[in-house]
């Protein structure tokens, strides 16, 4: 669909009230990127178990969500459900526009998700959500172009490094590829090797430390890959994570972070590549992505909104949207599906004990982002790791309302 069009739907929800002019309920919710066919599919089965209720439902391309949002809570138009990222959820709890859904949630349905990715829509002790998709990060290594290179699963990042430059074969091929051209991604793809350097976006205190030595001596890990090893494409500053998986898919590349669909996208390429176990460090974590549907305080169906999440959390619509998205599971009984047998769900779960999050700060947009320009400077050969670290430092400390982490 154009984007004139989705803004069109937006502003005909937006000229929506929350009641028809029949009595009709209307529970209104948004959802995030694609039209998937599940969502019409909980549609159809929420109304057919609650007559007199129509479920409206709103399209935001990923890209202009936040914008689309703020524009709602400036116009006091938010839906009753919404689909944000987990990284949100600080913020938009900050200002109040999200309903805790504690009094609605019973022991069993809280006790039936996974700890980590339910924790996603937590903040300050409140549940704000539930989990709608969830996708890990790990390594994927062409299978063929390892045994053909005589050389070994990597189980340490110093291994990772000696297999990338083992993979490559410049100009035809390189190791490993990084979305180095978004800030956003050099963060969600890198951060297991950063934690494998001992490296945090902030201490035990809660004190912001993206300079730490432990993250200077990541970043001159990974930019020696990139400038000293050539084992990335010389165009990496250029490359977000997406062109970085079909890199993979197209030959071009030997090791890359990415989530479940990766198997998939090399399989209908007619190659093997395939995941493997987070390599060991001094802190051995594996990164969830949870989107999350929340519930807004501004909401005049709270109730419906809740049990439409109940709804989203029977094993049957729990399977269905991992289906269609390739995202992990987050209950903790998993489906008879075929698909949770393949191998990236089975590495998944074998791991779910080295589950991590990003950190919950209501600024962390502007942490994430200034993180990844600090390694874009540093893999462009303009400055080093330590400097640019320092800079992007107190240039934070300045711009963040609080650069601390809130308890």
């Amino acid at each position: 669909m154009k984007w004139y069009k989705k803004w069109f739907m937006f502003v005909v929800f937006a000229l929506l009230g929350c009641g028809g002019d029949d009595g009709q309920v209307v529970l209104r919710i948004a959802w995030m990127g694609a039209e998937h066919e599940t969502y019409t599919k909980w549609k159809g089965a929420f109304e057919a178990e609650h007559p007199g209720v129509t479920v409206e439902m709103q399209f935001i391309p990923y890209d202009q969500g936040p914008t689309v949002y703020n524009t709602m809570i400036q116009g006091d138009n938010l839906p009753d459900l919404g689909y944000v990222f987990m990284g949100m959820i600080p913020e938009f709890a900050e200002r109040g526009v999200l309903e805790p859904i504690d009094p609605y949630m019973t022991f069993e349905a809280r006790e039936a998700w996974l700890e980590v990715p339910l924790r996603a829509a937590k903040y300050k002790n409140k549940q704000y959500g539930i989990p709608l998709a969830a996708a890990n990060r790990t390594l994927y290594v062409r299978k063929d172009w390892m045994t053909a290179a005589g050389l070994e699963t990597p189980n340490t990042w110093e291994a990772v490094r000696n297999l990338a430059a083992g993979l490559s074969d410049p100009p035809n091929r390189y190791g490993f590829c990084i979305g180095a051209g978004r800030q956003k991604h050099l963060m969600q793809e890198q951060i297991a090797m950063m934690w494998g350097f001992g490296a945090h976006f902030f201490d035990r205190t809660g004190k912001l430390s993206i300079n730490s030595s432990e993250a200077v001596a990541y970043v001159s890990f990974l930019t020696d890959m990139h400038l000293v090893d050539r084992s990335m494409p010389p165009g990496i500053l250029t490359l977000n994570a997406n062109e970085c998986y079909e890199e993979m898919s197209a030959g071009k590349v030997g090791m890359v972070f990415s989530g479940p669909w990766q198997y998939k996208q090399c399989q209908d390429a007619g190659i093997e590549c395939v995941p493997i176990p987070i390599p060991q460090g001094k802190d051995r974590k594996m990164l969830l992505i949870v989107d999350v549907l929340t519930m807004f305080s501004t909401s005049k169906h709270k109730d419906l909104a809740y049990a439409f999440m109940a709804m989203t959390q029977r094993p049957e619509n729990r399977t269905m949207i991992d289906l269609e998205v390739g995202g992990v599971p987050v209950t903790r009984e998993v489906g008879e599906d075929p698909y949770y047998k393949s191998p990236p769900i089975q590495v998944y779960l074998d791991q779910k004990d080295l589950l991590e999050l990003t950190p919950k700060h209501p600024e962390w947009t502007q942490i994430q982002d200034g993180w990844g320009e600090a390694i874009q400077t540093v893999l462009a050969g303009k400055s080093s790791p330590k400097q640019a670290l320092y800079a992007v430092y107190e240039r934070l400390l300045k711009d963040l309302v609080d650069s601390r982490l809130p308890r």
